[in-house]
């Protein structure tokens, strides 16, 4: 009798080791996977932003309007205005993002694809960095990235854009 309680404690513990281990095993793989898809989404999230930051910063500097020699605030694009519900490969400027969201799809070549959300929030802001009510010579986007539930949180890149001239 005490030799089968023995056993049986001795199979209990091992089987208790061999639990630990394979669910150390399976929360690595799950560091790994998030780290990874993690990875992704800051490619996503950069790429996004050089995209936006090869655009000029405002309309009325792309259209002349606004120049190095005529530097009227006033002619800049209004807060209220900023957006316009176009689709992604049609914003013409900068505050043409501001709340434009958009699909990147990533295959894998194993059946499941990784989908990524790109959203994006443009404001003007002051020297400080701080939200400005009015046009100033700085606009801040704010390029937001959410993917699979792996996720642990979305990806934020934040970027201050100025005229070249400014």
């Amino acid at each position: 009798m005490p030799q089968t309680l023995g056993a049986f404690l001795s199979m209990l513990v091992v089987m208790m080791f061999a639990m630990n281990f394979q669910q150390s095993a399976l929360r690595t793989q799950r560091q790994v996977l998030s780290s990874e898809v993690d990875v992704m989404a800051n490619a996503v999230a950069s790429e996004a932003m050089q995209y936006l930051a090869a655009k000029p910063f405002d309309a009325a500097i792309s259209n002349g309007t606004v120049t190095p020699s005529n530097t009227d605030l006033s002619a800049l694009t209004i807060k209220s205005s900023f957006g316009g519900g176009i689709a992604y490969a049609d914003a013409a400027d900068i505050d043409d993002f501001h709340a434009l969201t958009d699909t990147v799809v990533f295959e894998t070549g194993v059946g499941t694809d990784i989908t990524f959300e790109i959203s994006f929030d443009v404001k003007y802001v002051n020297d400080m960095g701080v939200e400005s009510t009015t046009p100033t010579w700085t606009k801040e986007v704010i390029v937001q990235v959410a993917g699979p539930a792996v996720m642990i949180s979305p990806v934020r890149l934040t970027r201050h854009f100025s005229p070249l001239w400014y």
